[in-house]
């Protein structure tokens, strides 16, 4: 069988997110939503999302993102741009997932608005 890699990232609530206020929190989120979509739009994110449900852990999961750009340190540097993790809102982890190839298919481009 032939697979497919693909960078993903794992976003995690870092152990101060408690610490910061309602106003901050909210305020870097928006911007984390804003750079995140721009990825998105861009092309060097292929998706993106929350998640819910997280198992019990010091840092919660919040969210996911699905990468291929060919290499780990590339997404990481990608990550570190991230307006959460440079405020210290996110932390985040980046491994290779395989996927059948061509089962996984996006948009050739931005999303179109509807």
């Amino acid at each position: 069988m032939n697979l497919e890699a693909f960078e993903l990232v794992l976003l995690r609530r870092t152990r101060q997110y408690e610490h910061f206020d309602d106003e901050n929190r909210e305020r870097i989120f928006r911007e984390h939503l804003r750079h995140t979509m721009d990825m998105v739009a861009s092309g060097r994110q292929l998706a993106a999302g929350p998640v819910s449900d997280s198992p019990a852990e010091t840092e919660l999961l919040c969210g996911l993102g699905l990468f291929q750009q060919g290499s780990l340190d590339a997404v990481r540097q990608l990550m570190d741009d991230d307006p959460g993790v440079r405020q210290g809102l996110y932390s985040f982890d980046v491994m290779t997932w395989r996927s059948p190839a061509g089962t996984m298919l996006f948009p050739a481009g931005p999303p179109q608005p509807s």
